[in-house]
Protein backbone atom coordinates (compact mmCIF):
# COMPACT_ATOMS: atom_id res chain seq x y z
CA UNK A 1 0.00 0.00 0.00
CA UNK A 2 1.23 3.41 -1.06
CA UNK A 3 0.91 6.15 0.92
CA UNK A 4 -1.58 8.85 0.31
CA UNK A 5 -1.09 12.84 0.04
CA UNK A 6 -4.34 14.29 2.41
CA UNK A 7 -6.32 15.70 -1.12
CA UNK A 8 -5.62 12.36 -2.88
CA UNK A 9 -8.46 11.19 -5.59
CA UNK A 10 -8.67 8.02 -6.99
CA UNK A 11 -9.56 6.68 -10.42
CA UNK A 12 -11.83 4.06 -11.82
CA UNK A 13 -12.29 2.79 -15.03
CA UNK A 14 -14.87 0.03 -16.07
CA UNK A 15 -15.38 -0.75 -19.77
CA UNK A 16 -18.12 -2.57 -20.29
CA UNK A 17 -19.64 -4.44 -23.51
CA UNK A 18 -21.60 -0.84 -24.89
CA UNK A 19 -19.27 1.92 -23.34
CA UNK A 20 -16.27 2.83 -21.52
CA UNK A 21 -16.24 5.24 -18.18
CA UNK A 22 -14.10 6.82 -16.42
CA UNK A 23 -15.01 8.50 -13.00
CA UNK A 24 -12.47 10.11 -10.21
CA UNK A 25 -14.06 9.42 -6.52
CA UNK A 26 -12.55 11.43 -3.23
CA UNK A 27 -12.25 9.59 -0.02
CA UNK A 28 -15.64 10.37 0.98
CA UNK A 29 -16.86 7.84 -2.15
CA UNK A 30 -18.33 11.16 -3.76
CA UNK A 31 -17.96 10.97 -7.45
CA UNK A 32 -15.86 14.27 -8.62
CA UNK A 33 -16.62 14.03 -12.60
CA UNK A 34 -17.13 10.84 -14.94
CA UNK A 35 -17.45 10.38 -18.41
CA UNK A 36 -17.95 7.99 -21.07
CA UNK A 37 -17.91 6.86 -24.86
CA UNK A 38 -20.12 4.26 -26.32
CA UNK A 39 -18.27 1.80 -28.46
CA UNK A 40 -19.03 1.33 -31.82
CA UNK A 41 -21.59 -1.49 -32.72
CA UNK A 42 -20.93 -4.81 -32.42
CA UNK A 43 -20.11 -7.02 -35.43
CA UNK A 44 -21.52 -9.78 -36.70
CA UNK A 45 -19.58 -11.30 -39.28
CA UNK A 46 -21.34 -14.63 -39.44
CA UNK A 47 -24.58 -16.51 -37.79
CA UNK A 48 -23.89 -16.07 -34.07
CA UNK A 49 -20.65 -14.40 -33.92
CA UNK A 50 -20.09 -11.26 -31.52
CA UNK A 51 -17.06 -9.18 -32.24
CA UNK A 52 -15.57 -5.66 -30.89
CA UNK A 53 -13.14 -3.41 -31.97
CA UNK A 54 -10.29 -3.83 -29.55
CA UNK A 55 -8.54 -0.65 -30.94
CA UNK A 56 -11.98 1.36 -30.46
CA UNK A 57 -12.39 0.05 -26.87
CA UNK A 58 -9.28 1.39 -26.44
CA UNK A 59 -9.72 4.78 -27.82
CA UNK A 60 -13.33 4.78 -26.13
CA UNK A 61 -11.59 4.27 -22.42
CA UNK A 62 -8.96 6.92 -23.42
CA UNK A 63 -11.03 9.34 -24.68
CA UNK A 64 -13.54 8.57 -21.30
CA UNK A 65 -10.39 9.23 -19.04
CA UNK A 66 -9.36 12.87 -20.99
CA UNK A 67 -12.83 14.17 -21.01
CA UNK A 68 -13.26 13.12 -17.17
CA UNK A 69 -10.03 15.04 -16.26
CA UNK A 70 -11.35 18.01 -18.30
CA UNK A 71 -14.51 17.84 -16.23
CA UNK A 72 -12.83 17.61 -13.08
CA UNK A 73 -10.12 20.40 -13.70
CA UNK A 74 -8.13 19.05 -11.00
CA UNK A 75 -4.42 18.87 -10.48
CA UNK A 76 -4.25 15.24 -11.89
CA UNK A 77 -1.03 14.96 -9.28
CA UNK A 78 -3.81 14.54 -6.67
CA UNK A 79 -4.43 11.08 -8.21
CA UNK A 80 -3.38 8.15 -5.87
CA UNK A 81 -4.03 5.40 -7.99
CA UNK A 82 -5.92 3.95 -10.89
CA UNK A 83 -7.48 0.39 -11.30
CA UNK A 84 -9.61 -0.84 -14.11
CA UNK A 85 -12.27 -3.61 -14.32
CA UNK A 86 -13.95 -4.61 -17.42
CA UNK A 87 -16.47 -7.03 -18.98
CA UNK A 88 -15.15 -10.88 -18.96
CA UNK A 89 -14.64 -13.63 -21.39
CA UNK A 90 -13.70 -10.90 -23.89
CA UNK A 91 -10.62 -12.10 -25.61
CA UNK A 92 -8.08 -10.24 -27.84
CA UNK A 93 -5.79 -11.95 -30.52
CA UNK A 94 -2.46 -10.18 -30.52
CA UNK A 95 0.31 -10.53 -32.25
CA UNK A 96 3.98 -8.78 -30.84
CA UNK A 97 4.11 -5.95 -28.88
CA UNK A 98 0.18 -6.66 -28.04
CA UNK A 99 -0.95 -5.46 -31.40
CA UNK A 100 -4.07 -6.84 -32.21
CA UNK A 101 -4.46 -9.11 -35.10
CA UNK A 102 -7.99 -9.11 -35.35
CA UNK A 103 -11.52 -8.11 -33.86
CA UNK A 104 -12.40 -9.45 -30.15
CA UNK A 105 -14.72 -12.05 -29.66
CA UNK A 106 -17.39 -11.12 -27.22
CA UNK A 107 -18.54 -13.12 -24.42
CA UNK A 108 -22.01 -12.69 -25.81
CA UNK A 109 -20.44 -14.72 -29.08
CA UNK A 110 -22.70 -17.74 -29.76
CA UNK A 111 -20.59 -19.97 -31.97
CA UNK A 112 -19.38 -23.47 -31.49
CA UNK A 113 -16.16 -25.18 -32.31
CA UNK A 114 -16.91 -28.93 -34.19
CA UNK A 115 -15.31 -32.30 -33.11
CA UNK A 116 -13.08 -31.82 -36.41
CA UNK A 117 -11.39 -28.61 -34.46
CA UNK A 118 -9.51 -31.33 -32.81
CA UNK A 119 -6.44 -32.41 -34.52
CA UNK A 120 -5.83 -35.65 -32.49
CA UNK A 121 -8.11 -38.60 -34.69
CA UNK A 122 -8.62 -40.60 -31.74
CA UNK A 123 -9.77 -37.86 -29.55
CA UNK A 124 -11.64 -36.55 -32.40
CA UNK A 125 -13.86 -39.66 -32.56
CA UNK A 126 -14.47 -39.97 -28.84
CA UNK A 127 -15.92 -36.02 -28.95
CA UNK A 128 -18.54 -37.23 -31.98
CA UNK A 129 -19.19 -40.77 -29.49
CA UNK A 130 -20.21 -38.24 -26.46
CA UNK A 131 -22.42 -36.25 -28.95
CA UNK A 132 -22.42 -32.64 -28.72
CA UNK A 133 -25.18 -32.54 -26.17
CA UNK A 134 -22.54 -34.00 -23.05
CA UNK A 135 -20.85 -31.43 -20.86
CA UNK A 136 -17.14 -31.61 -22.00
CA UNK A 137 -18.06 -31.71 -25.96
CA UNK A 138 -19.82 -28.62 -25.39
CA UNK A 139 -16.83 -26.89 -22.89
CA UNK A 140 -14.22 -28.11 -25.80
CA UNK A 141 -16.61 -26.13 -28.56
CA UNK A 142 -16.77 -22.87 -26.62
CA UNK A 143 -12.92 -22.62 -26.70
CA UNK A 144 -12.06 -19.65 -28.46
CA UNK A 145 -8.88 -20.77 -29.87
CA UNK A 146 -10.35 -23.88 -30.86
CA UNK A 147 -13.15 -21.93 -32.74
CA UNK A 148 -10.03 -19.95 -34.65
CA UNK A 149 -8.22 -23.37 -35.38
CA UNK A 150 -11.19 -24.21 -37.56
CA UNK A 151 -12.42 -20.81 -38.74
CA UNK A 152 -9.21 -18.72 -39.16
CA UNK A 153 -6.28 -21.54 -39.08
CA UNK A 154 -3.94 -18.51 -40.11
CA UNK A 155 -4.62 -16.17 -37.33
CA UNK A 156 -3.47 -18.96 -35.01
CA UNK A 157 0.37 -19.26 -36.90
CA UNK A 158 0.82 -15.34 -35.78
CA UNK A 159 -0.34 -15.36 -32.10
CA UNK A 160 1.74 -14.19 -29.21
CA UNK A 161 -1.13 -13.49 -26.95
CA UNK A 162 -4.58 -14.87 -26.58
CA UNK A 163 -5.44 -11.94 -23.84
CA UNK A 164 -9.14 -11.40 -22.07
CA UNK A 165 -9.78 -7.89 -22.29
CA UNK A 166 -8.91 -6.56 -18.96
CA UNK A 167 -5.20 -8.09 -19.63
CA UNK A 168 -5.22 -6.01 -23.04
CA UNK A 169 -6.09 -2.72 -21.61
CA UNK A 170 -3.87 -3.07 -18.62
CA UNK A 171 -0.94 -3.60 -21.15
CA UNK A 172 -2.35 -0.27 -23.36
CA UNK A 173 -2.25 1.33 -20.27
CA UNK A 174 1.19 0.08 -18.49
CA UNK A 175 3.19 -2.37 -21.20
CA UNK A 176 2.47 -4.70 -18.98
CA UNK A 177 -0.02 -8.28 -20.40
CA UNK A 178 -1.42 -8.79 -16.99
CA UNK A 179 -5.12 -9.08 -15.16
CA UNK A 180 -6.28 -9.85 -11.84
CA UNK A 181 -7.79 -13.66 -10.61
CA UNK A 182 -11.02 -11.85 -11.58
CA UNK A 183 -10.60 -12.29 -15.25
CA UNK A 184 -10.20 -15.54 -15.35
CA UNK A 185 -13.90 -16.31 -16.97
CA UNK A 186 -15.04 -18.29 -19.43
CA UNK A 187 -13.30 -21.20 -21.31
CA UNK A 188 -9.84 -21.02 -19.89
CA UNK A 189 -7.05 -23.24 -18.59
CA UNK A 190 -7.64 -21.73 -15.37
CA UNK A 191 -7.46 -23.37 -11.58
CA UNK A 192 -9.70 -20.76 -9.56
CA UNK A 193 -8.86 -22.29 -5.99
CA UNK A 194 -5.20 -21.23 -6.71
CA UNK A 195 -6.48 -18.20 -8.70
CA UNK A 196 -4.35 -18.36 -11.67
CA UNK A 197 -3.44 -20.20 -14.53
CA UNK A 198 -3.68 -24.56 -14.12
CA UNK A 199 -0.41 -26.40 -14.24
CA UNK A 200 -2.65 -29.79 -16.15
CA UNK A 201 -0.98 -29.27 -19.14
CA UNK A 202 -3.43 -31.79 -20.95
CA UNK A 203 -6.10 -28.70 -20.13
CA UNK A 204 -4.04 -26.18 -22.44
CA UNK A 205 -4.38 -28.88 -24.72
CA UNK A 206 -7.87 -30.27 -24.95
CA UNK A 207 -8.53 -26.45 -24.84
CA UNK A 208 -6.58 -25.20 -27.65
CA UNK A 209 -4.43 -22.76 -25.60
CA UNK A 210 -0.76 -22.38 -25.70
CA UNK A 211 0.71 -21.37 -22.11
CA UNK A 212 3.29 -18.40 -23.80
CA UNK A 213 -0.23 -16.97 -24.90
CA UNK A 214 -1.60 -16.04 -21.59
CA UNK A 215 -1.12 -13.07 -19.32
CA UNK A 216 0.44 -12.78 -15.71
CA UNK A 217 -2.09 -12.99 -13.41
CA UNK A 218 -1.42 -10.32 -10.47
CA UNK A 219 -3.68 -10.60 -7.10
CA UNK A 220 -6.34 -7.86 -6.63
CA UNK A 221 -4.76 -5.15 -5.26
CA UNK A 222 -1.67 -5.44 -6.33
CA UNK A 223 -0.26 -3.12 -8.57
CA UNK A 224 0.37 -4.03 -12.39
CA UNK A 225 2.57 -1.32 -13.45
CA UNK A 226 2.52 2.45 -14.09
CA UNK A 227 1.15 5.05 -16.88
CA UNK A 228 3.32 4.45 -19.90
CA UNK A 229 4.25 7.56 -21.85
CA UNK A 230 2.20 7.08 -25.15
CA UNK A 231 -1.09 6.29 -22.49
CA UNK A 232 -0.28 9.30 -20.41
CA UNK A 233 0.15 11.16 -24.49
CA UNK A 234 -3.45 10.09 -24.90
CA UNK A 235 -5.23 10.46 -21.61
CA UNK A 236 -3.58 13.25 -19.63
CA UNK A 237 -2.69 10.98 -17.35
CA UNK A 238 0.54 11.71 -15.37
CA UNK A 239 3.02 9.15 -16.75
CA UNK A 240 4.67 6.70 -14.00
CA UNK A 241 0.79 7.07 -11.61
CA UNK A 242 0.33 3.13 -10.79
CA UNK A 243 -2.60 0.94 -11.79
CA UNK A 244 -3.68 -1.94 -9.48
CA UNK A 245 -5.83 -4.71 -9.99
CA UNK A 246 -8.92 -5.48 -9.86
CA UNK A 247 -11.08 -8.19 -11.89
CA UNK A 248 -14.50 -8.59 -13.90
CA UNK A 249 -17.33 -5.94 -13.95
CA UNK A 250 -19.80 -8.51 -11.94
CA UNK A 251 -17.34 -9.01 -8.85
CA UNK A 252 -16.70 -5.10 -8.92
CA UNK A 253 -20.51 -4.09 -9.00
CA UNK A 254 -20.69 -6.83 -5.89
CA UNK A 255 -17.80 -5.03 -4.47
CA UNK A 256 -18.96 -1.62 -5.14
CA UNK A 257 -22.30 -2.44 -3.23
CA UNK A 258 -20.29 -3.51 -0.39
CA UNK A 259 -21.54 -7.13 -0.84
CA UNK A 260 -18.36 -8.89 0.68
CA UNK A 261 -17.42 -12.12 3.11
CA UNK A 262 -17.74 -9.97 5.86
CA UNK A 263 -21.89 -9.32 4.78
CA UNK A 264 -23.11 -12.79 5.21
CA UNK A 265 -27.31 -13.35 3.75
CA UNK A 266 -26.40 -10.44 1.39
CA UNK A 267 -26.22 -10.71 -2.66
CA UNK A 268 -25.87 -8.26 -5.20
CA UNK A 269 -27.92 -8.39 -8.47
CA UNK A 270 -27.17 -6.48 -11.62
CA UNK A 271 -29.27 -5.85 -14.18
CA UNK A 272 -26.97 -4.66 -17.19
CA UNK A 273 -26.45 -6.17 -20.51
CA UNK A 274 -26.27 -9.80 -18.53
CA UNK A 275 -28.28 -10.15 -15.29
CA UNK A 276 -26.85 -11.90 -12.39
CA UNK A 277 -27.77 -12.71 -8.98
CA UNK A 278 -24.47 -13.43 -6.66
CA UNK A 279 -22.89 -13.67 -3.18
CA UNK A 280 -19.29 -13.64 -2.47
CA UNK A 281 -17.98 -17.31 -1.02
CA UNK A 282 -14.95 -18.13 1.43
CA UNK A 283 -13.46 -21.36 -0.93
CA UNK A 284 -14.05 -22.08 -4.73
CA UNK A 285 -16.91 -23.85 -4.93
CA UNK A 286 -18.13 -24.74 -8.16
CA UNK A 287 -20.66 -26.43 -10.02
CA UNK A 288 -19.80 -29.58 -12.25
CA UNK A 289 -22.84 -29.11 -14.58
CA UNK A 290 -22.36 -25.00 -14.72
CA UNK A 291 -25.70 -24.65 -12.87
CA UNK A 292 -23.64 -21.10 -11.66
CA UNK A 293 -20.56 -19.84 -12.80
CA UNK A 294 -17.68 -19.50 -9.75
CA UNK A 295 -14.75 -16.48 -10.01
CA UNK A 296 -12.72 -14.94 -7.87
CA UNK A 297 -13.35 -11.49 -6.68
CA UNK A 298 -11.99 -8.42 -6.32
CA UNK A 299 -10.29 -9.23 -3.10
CA UNK A 300 -7.88 -11.74 -2.48
CA UNK A 301 -8.86 -15.14 -0.40
CA UNK A 302 -12.47 -14.49 -1.65
CA UNK A 303 -14.61 -16.28 -4.54
CA UNK A 304 -17.74 -15.16 -6.25
CA UNK A 305 -20.92 -17.25 -7.04
CA UNK A 306 -23.16 -16.04 -9.75
CA UNK A 307 -26.20 -17.18 -11.57
CA UNK A 308 -26.40 -15.59 -15.01
CA UNK A 309 -29.02 -14.47 -17.47
CA UNK A 310 -26.81 -13.80 -20.16
CA UNK A 311 -28.76 -11.36 -22.14
CA UNK A 312 -30.63 -9.85 -19.25
CA UNK A 313 -31.18 -6.43 -20.20
CA UNK A 314 -29.55 -6.74 -23.59
CA UNK A 315 -33.13 -8.07 -24.52
CA UNK A 316 -35.05 -4.90 -22.73
CA UNK A 317 -32.73 -2.59 -25.60
CA UNK A 318 -33.85 -5.20 -27.78
CA UNK A 319 -37.50 -4.63 -27.15
CA UNK A 320 -37.24 -1.29 -27.48
CA UNK A 321 -35.69 -1.21 -30.50
CA UNK A 322 -37.91 -3.50 -32.15
CA UNK A 323 -40.93 -2.26 -30.57
CA UNK A 324 -40.40 0.95 -29.65
CA UNK A 325 -39.81 3.02 -32.97
CA UNK A 326 -42.50 5.45 -32.62
CA UNK A 327 -41.53 6.47 -28.45
CA UNK A 328 -38.58 7.55 -29.78
CA UNK A 329 -39.16 10.99 -30.94
CA UNK A 330 -41.14 11.70 -27.45
CA UNK A 331 -38.23 10.05 -25.51
CA UNK A 332 -35.14 12.82 -26.70
CA UNK A 333 -37.82 15.30 -26.18
CA UNK A 334 -38.52 14.02 -22.87
CA UNK A 335 -34.35 13.50 -22.52
CA UNK A 336 -35.22 9.48 -21.72
CA UNK A 337 -34.54 6.60 -23.32
CA UNK A 338 -37.23 4.43 -25.01
CA UNK A 339 -36.69 1.79 -22.07
CA UNK A 340 -37.93 4.12 -19.62
CA UNK A 341 -40.88 5.19 -21.56
CA UNK A 342 -41.54 1.00 -21.89
CA UNK A 343 -41.31 1.41 -18.08
CA UNK A 344 -43.88 4.05 -18.04
CA UNK A 345 -46.36 1.50 -19.86
CA UNK A 346 -45.32 -1.18 -18.27
CA UNK A 347 -46.48 -0.05 -14.68
CA UNK A 348 -49.91 0.69 -16.18
CA UNK A 349 -50.23 -3.27 -15.99
CA UNK A 350 -50.83 -5.70 -13.26
CA UNK A 351 -48.32 -7.92 -11.75
CA UNK A 352 -48.12 -11.07 -13.53
CA UNK A 353 -48.95 -9.42 -17.10
CA UNK A 354 -52.21 -10.32 -17.66
CA UNK A 355 -51.22 -13.83 -17.76
CA UNK A 356 -47.98 -13.39 -20.87
CA UNK A 357 -45.24 -14.92 -19.50
CA UNK A 358 -41.83 -15.15 -20.97
CA UNK A 359 -39.03 -17.14 -20.37
CA UNK A 360 -35.63 -14.70 -21.22
CA UNK A 361 -33.81 -17.11 -22.80
CA UNK A 362 -32.32 -14.83 -25.92
CA UNK A 363 -29.03 -16.38 -25.75
CA UNK A 364 -28.78 -20.20 -24.89
CA UNK A 365 -26.71 -21.60 -21.53
CA UNK A 366 -23.94 -24.01 -21.68
CA UNK A 367 -26.05 -26.56 -19.97
CA UNK A 368 -29.09 -26.06 -22.66
CA UNK A 369 -27.39 -24.70 -26.32
CA UNK A 370 -30.85 -25.12 -27.78
CA UNK A 371 -32.95 -23.51 -25.53
CA UNK A 372 -34.71 -20.07 -26.76
CA UNK A 373 -36.83 -17.06 -25.79
CA UNK A 374 -40.61 -18.08 -25.39
CA UNK A 375 -43.64 -16.03 -24.59
CA UNK A 376 -46.92 -17.43 -24.02
CA UNK A 377 -50.21 -17.00 -23.20
CA UNK A 378 -50.73 -13.91 -26.07
CA UNK A 379 -54.48 -13.16 -26.19
CA UNK A 380 -56.21 -10.40 -28.55
CA UNK A 381 -56.78 -8.18 -25.26
CA UNK A 382 -52.64 -7.59 -24.95
CA UNK A 383 -50.66 -4.73 -25.62
CA UNK A 384 -46.98 -4.07 -26.43
CA UNK A 385 -47.02 -3.05 -22.66
CA UNK A 386 -47.90 -6.53 -21.32
CA UNK A 387 -45.36 -8.13 -23.26
CA UNK A 388 -42.75 -5.43 -21.99
CA UNK A 389 -44.03 -6.09 -18.54
CA UNK A 390 -43.85 -9.72 -18.90
CA UNK A 391 -39.77 -9.96 -20.27
CA UNK A 392 -39.29 -8.08 -16.89
CA UNK A 393 -40.71 -10.34 -15.05
CA UNK A 394 -39.10 -12.91 -16.93
CA UNK A 395 -35.45 -11.75 -15.75
CA UNK A 396 -36.48 -11.32 -12.60
CA UNK A 397 -38.40 -14.69 -12.39
CA UNK A 398 -34.96 -16.36 -14.12
CA UNK A 399 -33.18 -14.64 -11.21
CA UNK A 400 -35.32 -15.85 -8.37
CA UNK A 401 -34.31 -19.28 -10.25
CA UNK A 402 -30.61 -18.45 -9.47
CA UNK A 403 -30.84 -17.52 -6.24
CA UNK A 404 -32.85 -20.89 -5.02
CA UNK A 405 -30.03 -22.50 -6.97
CA UNK A 406 -27.19 -20.81 -5.42
CA UNK A 407 -29.45 -20.49 -1.62
CA UNK A 408 -29.65 -24.66 -2.56
CA UNK A 409 -25.96 -25.44 -2.63
CA UNK A 410 -24.41 -23.06 -0.04
CA UNK A 411 -26.93 -23.50 2.69
CA UNK A 412 -27.25 -19.92 2.85
CA UNK A 413 -30.50 -17.92 3.14
CA UNK A 414 -30.32 -14.98 1.70
CA UNK A 415 -32.25 -11.71 3.35
CA UNK A 416 -31.42 -8.56 1.47
CA UNK A 417 -30.54 -7.72 -2.40
CA UNK A 418 -28.02 -4.85 -3.29
CA UNK A 419 -28.75 -3.66 -7.02
CA UNK A 420 -27.18 -2.36 -9.92
CA UNK A 421 -26.40 -1.88 -13.59
CA UNK A 422 -28.68 0.10 -15.96
CA UNK A 423 -32.31 -1.75 -15.04
CA UNK A 424 -31.96 -0.63 -11.30
CA UNK A 425 -32.40 3.31 -12.70
CA UNK A 426 -35.79 1.68 -12.96
CA UNK A 427 -38.21 2.30 -9.74
CA UNK A 428 -40.91 -0.10 -11.61
CA UNK A 429 -37.62 -3.09 -12.50
CA UNK A 430 -36.47 -2.31 -8.78
CA UNK A 431 -40.33 -3.00 -7.09
CA UNK A 432 -40.33 -5.89 -9.43
CA UNK A 433 -37.62 -7.13 -8.17
CA UNK A 434 -38.08 -6.84 -4.55
CA UNK A 435 -42.04 -8.41 -5.06
CA UNK A 436 -40.64 -11.37 -7.23
CA UNK A 437 -37.70 -12.29 -4.71
CA UNK A 438 -39.98 -11.60 -1.32
CA UNK A 439 -36.76 -9.17 -0.06
CA UNK A 440 -35.32 -6.03 0.68
CA UNK A 441 -33.63 -4.31 -2.05
CA UNK A 442 -30.95 -1.68 -1.42
CA UNK A 443 -31.02 0.47 -4.37
CA UNK A 444 -27.54 3.35 -4.19
CA UNK A 445 -27.70 6.25 -5.39
CA UNK A 446 -25.36 5.38 -8.32
CA UNK A 447 -25.94 2.45 -10.36
CA UNK A 448 -22.10 2.97 -11.29
CA UNK A 449 -21.32 0.22 -8.87
CA UNK A 450 -18.51 -1.63 -10.82
CA UNK A 451 -16.81 2.38 -11.42
CA UNK A 452 -17.35 2.49 -7.10
CA UNK A 453 -16.04 -1.32 -7.11
CA UNK A 454 -12.98 -0.72 -8.99
CA UNK A 455 -12.22 3.01 -6.82
CA UNK A 456 -12.36 1.05 -3.58
CA UNK A 457 -9.71 -0.97 -4.68
CA UNK A 458 -7.69 1.56 -5.72
CA UNK A 459 -8.33 3.85 -2.71
CA UNK A 460 -7.03 0.78 -0.62
CA UNK A 461 -4.35 0.07 -2.71
CA UNK A 462 -3.24 3.95 -3.18
CA UNK A 463 -2.85 4.35 0.67
CA UNK A 464 -6.35 6.40 1.20
CA UNK A 465 -7.38 3.68 3.64
CA UNK A 466 -5.96 1.10 5.51
CA UNK A 467 -8.20 -1.79 5.06
CA UNK A 468 -11.06 -2.77 2.68
CA UNK A 469 -13.23 -2.35 5.72
CA UNK A 470 -11.98 1.21 6.29
CA UNK A 471 -12.65 2.13 2.55
CA UNK A 472 -16.33 0.26 1.91
CA UNK A 473 -17.50 2.58 5.64
CA UNK A 474 -16.08 5.69 3.77
CA UNK A 475 -16.86 5.35 0.31
CA UNK A 476 -19.86 3.27 0.08
CA UNK A 477 -23.37 5.43 0.40
CA UNK A 478 -26.26 4.55 2.18
CA UNK A 479 -28.96 3.43 0.34
CA UNK A 480 -32.76 3.31 -0.02
CA UNK A 481 -34.82 0.11 0.29
CA UNK A 482 -37.74 -0.71 -1.54
CA UNK A 483 -39.72 -3.63 0.09
CA UNK A 484 -41.98 -5.87 -1.58
CA UNK A 485 -45.70 -5.70 -1.83
CA UNK A 486 -47.92 -7.98 -0.51
CA UNK A 487 -50.08 -8.85 -2.62
CA UNK A 488 -47.69 -8.51 -5.71
CA UNK A 489 -45.69 -11.12 -3.38
CA UNK A 490 -48.81 -13.19 -3.71
CA UNK A 491 -49.52 -13.08 -7.39
CA UNK A 492 -45.90 -13.74 -8.21
CA UNK A 493 -45.23 -16.73 -6.02
CA UNK A 494 -48.35 -18.37 -7.82
CA UNK A 495 -47.38 -17.60 -11.39
CA UNK A 496 -43.78 -18.91 -10.62
CA UNK A 497 -44.50 -21.78 -8.99
CA UNK A 498 -47.30 -23.11 -10.91
CA UNK A 499 -46.09 -21.80 -14.67
CA UNK A 500 -42.69 -20.10 -15.14
CA UNK A 501 -40.57 -22.57 -13.49
CA UNK A 502 -42.43 -26.04 -13.91
CA UNK A 503 -42.30 -24.49 -17.89
CA UNK A 504 -38.97 -23.83 -18.28
CA UNK A 505 -38.52 -27.79 -18.07
CA UNK A 506 -41.14 -27.58 -21.41
CA UNK A 507 -39.70 -24.78 -23.05
CA UNK A 508 -35.98 -26.37 -23.58
CA UNK A 509 -37.80 -29.36 -24.56
CA UNK A 510 -39.36 -27.63 -27.43
CA UNK A 511 -36.82 -25.29 -27.98
CA UNK A 512 -34.44 -28.50 -28.58
CA UNK A 513 -37.39 -29.74 -31.43
CA UNK A 514 -37.12 -26.04 -32.70
CA UNK A 515 -33.51 -26.52 -33.33
CA UNK A 516 -33.70 -29.62 -35.01
CA UNK A 517 -36.24 -27.87 -37.34
CA UNK A 518 -34.12 -24.74 -38.27
CA UNK A 519 -31.13 -27.06 -39.43
CA UNK A 520 -33.16 -28.82 -41.83
CA UNK A 521 -32.31 -28.61 -45.76
CA UNK A 522 -34.07 -25.96 -47.32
Amino acid sequence: MLPAMPDAVVLALDSGSQSSRALLFDAGGTVLAKAAQAHQPMKHPEEGAVEQDPIDIRDCLFGSVKACLEQWGGDASTIAAIALTTQRNTLVPAGAGGVPLGDAVSWLDRRTASANSEPSRALRGVLKLLGDRAMIPRLLAKSVPRLWRERSPDLLGQIQHVAPLEAWLNHELTGRMAMAPGGLAGVLPSDLGKRGWTGVGLLYKLLGFERRWLPEIVEAGAQIGAIKASASAATGLPEGLPVFACGGDKQAEALGGGVRLSTPNVAAVSLGTASSIMFPWPTSLESGQYHWITLCSCEARSWQLEYMVFRGFWTVGWFAREFGGELKALAEEQGKPVEALLCDEAAKVPPGSGGVVTWPRWSPTLQEPCEAGTVMGLRETHSRAHVFRSLLEGIAFDLRRGLETLEGATGTKIREIRVGGGGSRSDVVVQMLADVLDLPVLRPPSEELAARGAALVAAVAGGLFPTMDAAVAAMVPAAPTIRPQREAVAAYDALYEGVWSQGTTETRRLSRGLAEWVKRPL
